[in-house]
């Protein structure tokens, strides 16, 4: 972070922050952004512009025709980190005047191997979301893993399983909605404006209901535990998961099949309705 930015006030570094990410990562910004996002007047807006091109008159260049602000070749943060992790961590979190504990000797987490993302790729993508746009991947998988295996895809949304990120798309040379890690994306060109109708990704756009409870096999204490633990009611919890992410969830959780054999520490939990959820993931 730039010296000059630990010294402005804390709400209009927010907005600056703000005003930075969208720039390079959606390569496009304007002072309705702003306004949109902290409810700020426009002069106001216009001020924030003006202060971040005093701070970094060579990130930020006015395209007059679009009305709108794109980043510089030479573009170098000075509010944001340039990682996958960050860009998500930000999109899937609201900025808050919080400080978290991370790191401390009282706070810790099972580490989690960072799965290699390209930043080139992951940004490609996000501005071909938010512009409608085909994309011409090289993607390498285990049926397909030499280079040059490449496929047009229209993305609009990305998933995760906790572990891994993927893009979720519409793939033209299979005619069908998929996932593609994230990872597995060498190169990534946007082409032309894409005609696919994303609302028809059905298993994105609805949910299959899930319900769990303790394994069977257990003694009536232990489901007491495991009830407790998930604080289920009477035994059962009930929530909702996107079709398109309930294969990922079931592994997460275990439940993809109900397993006698694994009952006890390998297996607490089940899925009460597991054939209404494998009916959902054969769709």
């Amino acid at each position: 972070m730039d010296d000059q930015s630990v010294t402005i006030p804390w709400s209009t570094r927010k907005r600056l922050q703000y005003l930075e990410f969208k720039l390079y990562w959606e390569g496009r910004v304007n002072r309705g952004d702003l306004t949109a996002k902290f409810g700020i007047s426009i002069p106001q807006a216009s001020v924030d512009f003006t202060k971040y091109q005093e701070m970094a008159p060579n990130n930020i260049s006015y395209n007059s025709s679009a009305k709108y602000y794109v980043p510089t070749e030479t573009f170098s943060p000075i509010f944001i980190g340039l990682s996958a992790d960050a860009y998500f961590s930000t999109i899937l979190c609201s900025p808050t005047d919080s400080i978290a504990t991370c790191g401390s000797d009282y706070v810790a987490a099972v580490p989690n191997p960072t799965r290699a993302i390209d930043l080139d790729v992951l940004r490609t993508l996000v501005q071909s979301i938010k512009n409608k746009q085909v994309v011409s991947v090289d993607y390498r998988s285990f049926n397909n893993p030499q280079p040059g295996n490449t496929r047009l895809i229209s993305p609009h949304a990305f998933g995760t399983d906790g572990s891994r990120w993927h893009v979720r798309a519409y793939c033209h040379e299979s005619y069908s909605f998929k996932d593609f890690v994230l990872g597995r994306i060498a190169s990534a060109v946007m082409g032309s404006e894409s005609d696919i109708d994303v609302n028809s990704d059905f298993k994105w756009f609805n949910y299959v209901n899930v319900e769990i409870g303790p394994n069977p096999k257990l003694s009536e204490a232990q489901k007491s535990i495991v009830a407790m633990d998930y604080r289920m009611t009477d035994f059962k919890l009930k929530f909702k998961c996107r079709i398109a992410l309930i294969f990922y969830l079931s592994k997460k959780l275990g439940i993809d099949r109900n397993d006698s054999e694994r009952a006890g520490e390998e297996q607490q939990i089940v899925a009460i309705n597991l054939d209404e959820i494998h009916a959902a993931i054969r769709q």
